[in-house]
């Protein structure tokens, strides 16, 4: 059997996701391709990798995916990485401006912005820088290392993960692995399984690499992957997406909601029926 090629998120919390397969005992068993979360979307949807790690709203606009089961990037309360940094209170933004990078979080922003700001707000995409980001607009988004980067005092600050859970009492799930649908690899799971395992036990070791290339303390690093970012892919996860996906669909940001297909079992989630498909 080839090699699977496997695309994956340039950022620090998806570093534990491929630790087994970049130091762990499961090197060599995939090429890895790095990129923006948008970019591994572009990738699968084009048939150029095999599986990616996706933006979870991409499920909704890419034909045929299934999921591997038990493994996401989500955040139960903070992310801490996801930030709507704003020079005006939430309530009267305009403008924002979306990293380019950002999918997922751009649909999530859409969401709750359409509850909290009394205007009717424009969108522009831009690199992930935020001077040159306000500069022309109200508010921007900052995902990935450049939201940990950013340099924010005396702006206001929200992070998507705690304003979602806010409005829902649910975690959120921004991405988690996806397969095209014509890939012939019937068993993935276990080895994503273990590579994930592998990362788990080596955050703190993770941390320490990132510290030195970022330039933010070791602990603060540490603290984000053990506290803020987690990786399960469980009920309540499933839960909260079927509710993103819902939201998503009513404010017109994708053309329909259906339930989660997991790999290899050829199961459905429960509970999604009663608006799968619905337009």
């Amino acid at each position: 059997m080839p090699i699977p090629r496997v695309a994956t998120v340039d950022y620090l919390n998806a570093r534990p996701l491929v630790r087994g397969f970049t130091h762990g005992s499961r090197c060599g068993e995939v090429t890895l391709v790095r990129g923006t979360p948008a970019r591994c979307a572009q990738q699968l949807s084009a048939g150029e990798v095999d599986v990616a790690l996706i933006p979870s709203i991409e499920y909704l606009r890419i034909p045929g995916l299934t999921v591997l089961p038990g493994m996401a990037i989500a955040s139960r309360r903070q992310a801490r990485s996801v930030l709507l940094v704003s020079r005006v209170a939430a309530a009267e933004i305009r403008s924002v401006a979306l990293d380019t990078s950002s999918r997922t979080s751009a649909a999530l922003l859409r969401i709750l912005l359409e509850r909290r700001s009394r205007h009717r707000v424009s969108y522009h995409e831009m690199e992930p820088h935020l001077l040159r980001m306000l500069e022309t607009c109200d508010a921007a988004l900052l995902i990935g290392d450049a939201a940990l980067l950013a340099r924010t005092d005396g702006l206001k600050v929200y992070d998507l993960a705690a304003e979602w859970h806010a409005m829902t009492g649910l975690p959120f799930v921004f991405a988690f692995w996806a397969v095209r649908p014509d890939a012939n690899l019937p068993s993935l799971s276990q080895p994503f399984l273990d590579s994930k395992h592998q990362g788990l036990a080596q955050r703190e070791s993770i941390a320490q690499e990132a510290a030195s290339e970022l330039g933010l303390p070791v602990a603060d690093l540490s603290e984000y992957l053990r506290s803020n970012i987690y990786y399960d892919l469980g009920e309540e996860e499933i839960r909260a997406l079927w509710l993103f996906y819902r939201l998503a669909r009513e404010s017109a940001l994708v053309e329909a909601a259906r339930e989660l297909a997991l790999h290899e079992s050829g199961m459905r989630t429960e509970g999604g029926a009663e608006w799968a498909g619905a337009r």
